[in-house]
């Protein structure tokens, strides 16, 4: 996609398309990654909203398995 820097006051910018924008789910006052990558001449935008997964400790799997196999523990705690 070719874009033109423009003089927005004292400054130099790159003027997104709404659909990029939109596509990205950034809005106004949001912050980006820039990338640069001078070797190859290239820069890349990263979206920072992106939310890391989160890592459930040992206790939270435990509680989640007990919760999805509670049937089948009390029958066999039942048998015993």
């Amino acid at each position: 996609m070719k874009r033109k820097i423009v003089r927005v006051g004292a400054s130099l910018c790159i003027l997104l398309p709404k659909s990029v924008v939109n596509s990205m789910s950034w809005d106004f006052d949001d912050y980006i990654d820039l990338i640069l990558d001078e070797s190859e001449e290239t820069v890349y935008l990263r979206n920072m909203k992106k939310k890391k997964k989160k890592v459930k400790s040992y206790l939270e799997n435990f509680t989640d398995f007990q919760r999805e196999y509670a049937n089948i523990l009390k029958e066999i705690d039942s048998k015993e």
